[in-house]
């Protein structure tokens, strides 16, 4: 292309650009439709349900799946003639595919680059993971096809030491192997990872700079990757001009609770997440940072961090064991990481969570209520809807819970509803903290949804007058004692795995059961403007 043509293409490109944006108020409506049509038919439903080490896997999942599939296959077919040539470009595709996995150390630094949940991130490169490995099987397969394969010249034993840790890193992925202990999986496979991209080096031709030019980005990126996630730990941290962060580590029934004094202030939204290393508990805190989401929120910079933690193994069960408040402890962190999703542009907002999940929504009661008071979010109405398996994790919550309520004032109108199940126990219903009562039984989540959206539909979701806050009953919701109000409505929580849901705005953060149940039943209320949002941290399945 000569300098007339790029100046051709440079000048019709701008000029396509302002005709896509002069378009943008007609295709509005239209794209109101599509998206309305993509989440009921493609987003939302399961094609691939639940199993024991597979799915789920909704429409839209397999049909991205089915097209990245495709575009492989053609480009692997595309004008080749004879086993020897498929077998040549099913290896250079395998290192195109494989630069997405070297992209850096960290998924969570990764999907904050991008803009992407980390749960959207973990399929793209689990995706990427499994084709390179696919393109690699048809590489040897194609190879071994055509005769005798001797292990003589280095390039050839290189090529066997490389697909033979690429095998063992798959066989270290399977469920069974990873959950044993995380923290070794992790090095195992980043070990195996740099040992296969060594051995490919190793064995490309070095007299060539095609294909080996794909490796030198892979290896550009992750070093560039890895300069600045550790320059923003270093920055963070204050590791240069202020003092180390330090945690405080205490437990309340059987849960454990951590307070950081950061060395320097951090800004830190709703929803966010920190991964840290805590040297003097456990010797694998240097193997693997551990993933905490924060329960502490405020419009400015926080010069402290509150987690809540559930103990569960390795580093997090080792914690139980140094539990002193009088103890200060050298702390490192990354982060924050995660995306806030925004609830203050919600009128009406469902919280759904189950047990510890109730960490992720903390900070977002505390956002809301802040805003509401000083009328900079559109939220009037927040139903907390928490489903417990266990009172000791309400009861070790109940300060945290507590302390959201405290700018929750009937003078302004309570803009907060608690709704609290205990799965366990033939209690009828007892008090809990300030303004909610715990009940027996497990939510009915459809009639909850049912009256929320009822609510909405005749103008009855505004800020509430009562006295007490606590369980709001379907009677009441249908009666319209809580005011006025026509907005939207989300529904948000966190689920055993990683989900994002809106109605009018739901938010959950619960059992794989319900996660699959509300799927369904927000499904049927998306005319009614009621979405499903899934928060990045999800309590993890026992």
């Amino acid at each position: 292309m000569d300098i007339i043509q790029a100046y051709a293409v440079a000048a019709g490109g701008i000029l396509f650009a302002f005709f896509l944006i002069n378009l943008l108020p007609y295709l509005a409506p239209l794209w109101k439709h599509i998206s309305l049509f993509t989440l009921k038919h493609l987003i939302y439903p399961y094609l691939l349900h639940r199993h024991r080490f597979i799915g789920p896997c909704s429409r839209a999942e397999l049909l991205t799946q089915a097209i990245y599939l495709t575009a492989n296959l053609f480009c692997l077919s595309f004008r080749v003639s004879g086993t020897a040539k498929a077998g040549i470009r099913a290896g250079t595709l395998s290192l195109v595919n494989m630069i997405p996995l070297f992209t850096g150390p960290s998924l969570s630094f990764l999907a904050d680059r991008l803009g992407v949940s980390l749960q959207v991130y973990r399929c793209a490169h689990r995706s990427a993971g499994f084709m390179t490995v696919t393109l690699v099987l048809i590489h040897v397969l194609s190879v071994v096809s055509q005769g005798s394969f001797s292990l003589s010249p280095p390039q050839h034993l290189f090529a066997v030491i490389g697909a033979s840790s690429l095998c063992l890193l798959i066989i270290l992925s399977l469920p069974l192997l990873r959950k044993a202990s995380y923290e070794i999986f992790l090095r195992m496979h980043q070990a195996l990872a740099a040992l296969f991209a060594y051995s490919v080096w190793r064995h490309l031709p070095a007299d060539k700079l095609f294909p080996r030019l794909y490796l030198y980005i892979s290896v550009g990126l992750f070093l560039f990757s890895c300069a600045l996630q550790c320059g923003g730990i270093l920055y963070r941290n204050g590791t240069f001009r202020y003092g180390h962060s330090r945690g405080q580590i205490t437990q309340a029934c059987g849960t454990v609770q951590m307070k950081i004094h950061l060395s320097k202030p951090l800004k830190v939204h709703a929803g966010q997440y920190i991964s840290v290393w805590i040297p003097s508990v456990s010797f694998w805190s240097f193997l693997q940072s551990h993933p905490f989401v924060v329960t502490s929120w405020s419009d400015g910079n926080q010069k402290s961090l509150d987690l809540f933690i559930e103990p569960r193994r390795g580093l997090t069960r080792e914690m139980l064991s140094h539990t002193s408040a009088a103890d200060s402890r050298l702390v490192l962190f990354g982060g924050p990481h995660g995306i806030s999703a925004p609830v203050g542009e919600c009128e009406t907002l469902l919280m759904i969570t189950s047990d510890f999940g109730i960490a992720a929504h903390l900070p977002y009661l505390k956002q809301l209520i802040h805003g509401y008071n000083a009328r900079n979010v559109r939220a009037r109405r927040v139903h907390l809807v928490w489903q417990l398996s266990d009172i000791d994790i309400g009861f070790a919550a109940q300060p945290l819970l507590n302390s959201a309520l405290d700018d929750d004032r009937i003078d302004q109108g309570y803009i907060l509803c608690i709704s609290i199940y205990l799965e366990s126990g033939s209690m009828h219903k007892m008090p809990f903290g300030k303004r909610a009562t715990v009940y027996s039984g497990v939510a009915n989540l459809q009639e909850i949804i049912h009256a929320e959206v009822a609510a909405k539909r005749s103008g009855s979701a505004g800020p509430g007058n009562g006295s007490e806050g606590s369980k709001m009953t379907i009677e009441e919701l249908e009666s319209g004692r809580l005011g006025r109000g026509n907005g939207k409505m989300l529904v948000t929580g966190e689920f055993n795995d990683q989900l994002w849901f809106s109605v009018n705005l739901v938010e959950v953060s619960a059992s794989e059961k319900i996660r699959d149940d509300l799927r369904i039943i927000v499904r049927s209320y998306l005319d009614e403007k009621v979405r499903l949002l899934e928060l990045d941290y999800q309590p993890r399945k026992k």
